[in-house]
C-alpha cells in the first residue's frame, strides 16, 4: 500500500486526493496547501489523514509526492520536500509544461517523474474538486532517461486507480503538443471577450445576447489567470510558434472571405475533422465505437445508456450529434473494449435500433 503526499490541495490536487481516498492500495495521504480552510476541509470530509502548512517531516513516510501548484512553484517544492522525504519516494507533479521544469529538476537528486493529467475546467479551489475528475481522461507521464522503470510503473499503477488513462511522450513533444490544444483556445478565449468587452455599447448589448455557442467557446476565459500567466511564462516559446501558425491561418481566411468556395473548404474540412475527435487513440489504437440511430425524444438517450450500464459495458466517451447527414447515428458512444462494443452491439441491435460498429 502507498503513502501519499499532495502538495497544493485545490482543484487538481482536492481531485486527485478524493478519488486517491477510495483505492484500496493506498494507506495515507497527507496534504500541505497555504490555505488552511482547505485542508481543514479535506481532512473533515476524509480524504485526507493528515496536513500540514509547511513542508516537514510528515512527508517523511511518502512513498510518492504529487506537486500540484502553478507551475512557476513545482521546481521550488521540489527542492523542499527533497529534504524530508525517504530516499526511494518518487516526486510527480500536474503541471501543464514540462520541458523547463524537468531541465531544472535533473540538477536535483531525486526521482521526480514529471506528469500532466489532461483535464480543462474554469474552476479552482478545493470546494470545486470532485472524486471522478480523471475518470477516462489522458495522464500524460513525461518519461526521462533518469527515471527508473520500477518509479514509472508504480506512478502508472496509481494513475489507473483514479481511472484515468496513462500514456508517455517527451517533454518537447508534450509542451508543443499543450501550446496547440490548450494554451492557445485559452488565449482565443480571452481574445474573443476582450472583443466584445471593447466593441460592445454602453447599454451592453452584445454582453447581455452572448450566450449558447459563445458562452462555450469563451468558458475557459473564466480560469485562474495566475496560472495561465504562469503557464504562458513557462512554456513561452512553443506558444508563440503557435500563435505564429494560428495567425496565419487567420490572415489566410481574411484574404479568402470573399470567394465562397474557399469558404465553404475552410468550413467543411473542420467540420469534418473536428467530427473524428470523439474516435480517440491510446498508443495508437483507435477505440471500439457504437453509432446508435435514434429518435428526438424525452428519454433516448437514456434508455440507451442504461441498456449498456444493466449489461456491464462501460461508456468512456459519449457524444450527440446535432444533424443525421451521415448514413448512420445520431449517437457516438465509445466503449471500453472491442468485446463490449461487440455484445453492445447485438443487444441494441435485437431492440430494434439501427446500430453501426466503428473499428
Amino acid at each position: 500500500m502507498y503513502n501519499i503526499g499532495i502538495i497544493g490541495i485545490g482543484f487538481l490536487g482536492g481531485s486527485l486526493a478524493k478519488s486517491l481516498s477510495k483505492s484500496k492500495k493506498v494507506k495515507s495521504i497527507i496534504a500541505s496547501d497555504k490555505n488552511i480552510n482547505s485542508l481543514k476541509k479535506a481532512y473533515s470530509d476524509g480524504v485526507i489523514t493528515d496536513y500540514t502548512l509547511d513542508i516537514n517531516e510528515k512527508f517523511s513516510d511518502c512513498d510518492i509526492v504529487f506537486i500540484c501548484t502553478p507551475v512557476s512553484y513545482i521546481v521550488e517544492y521540489v527542492k523542499k520536500i527533497k529534504k524530508v522525504i525517504k530516499k526511494d519516494c518518487i516526486i510527480t507533479d500536474t503541471g501543464s509544461t514540462k520541458k523547463t521544469i524537468l531541465e531544472e529538476t535533473k540538477k536535483i537528486n531525486v526521482e521526480f517523474i514529471g506528469a500532466h493529467p489532461m483535464i480543462g475546467s474554469e474552476r479552482s479551489g478545493y470546494e470545486t474538486s470532485k472524486d471522478l475528475l480523471f475518470e477516462n481522461s489522458y495522464y500524460i507521464i513525461t518519461k526521462s532517461k533518469k527515471n527508473s522503470e520500477e518509479a514509472v510503473e508504480k506512478l502508472k499503477e496509481l494513475i489507473l486507480e483514479i481511472r484515468a488513462i496513462p500514456i508517455i511522450i517527451d517533454a518537447d513533444k508534450h509542451d508543443y503538443i499543450t501550446s496547440v490544444i490548450s494554451h492557445i483556445p485559452h488565449i482565443v478565449a480571452s481574445a474573443l471577450v476582450k472583443l466584445v468587452k471593447t466593441s460592445d455599447d454602453e447599454a451592453e448589448t452584445m454582453k447581455t445576447l452572448a450566450a449558447g455557442g459563445f458562452k462555450d467557446i469563451t468558458r475557459i476565459a473564466s480560469s485562474d489567470p495566475v496560472m495561465w500567466e504562469n503557464i504562458c511564462v513557462e512554456n513561452k516559446g512553443e506558444i508563440l510558434n503557435s500563435l505564429d501558425r494560428f495567425i496565419e491561418i487567420l490572415e489566410n481566411f481574411k484574404k479568402q472571405i470573399s470567394s465562397r468556395d474557399k469558404l465553404y473548404e475552410y468550413f467543411d474540412s473542420s467540420k469534418k475533422y473536428r467530427d473524428s475527435f470523439i474516435n480517440r487513440k491510446i498508443n495508437g489504437n483507435t477505440m471500439p465505437e457504437l453509432n446508435v440511430s435514434i429518435k428526438d425524444e424525452n428519454g433516448a438517450i437514456a434508455k440507451i445508456t442504461t441498456i449498456l450500464s444493466e449489461n456491464n459495458i462501460g461508456i468512456r466517451n459519449i457524444e450527440v450529434l446535432n444533424n443525421r447527414e451521415n448514413n448512420f447515428g445520431a449517437l457516438r458512444i465509445v466503449v471500453r473494449t472491442y468485446e463490449e462494443r461487440d455484445l453492445g452491439y447485438d443487444i441494441i441491435k435485437n431492440l430494434g435500433y439501427d446500430i453501426v460498429k466503428i473499428n
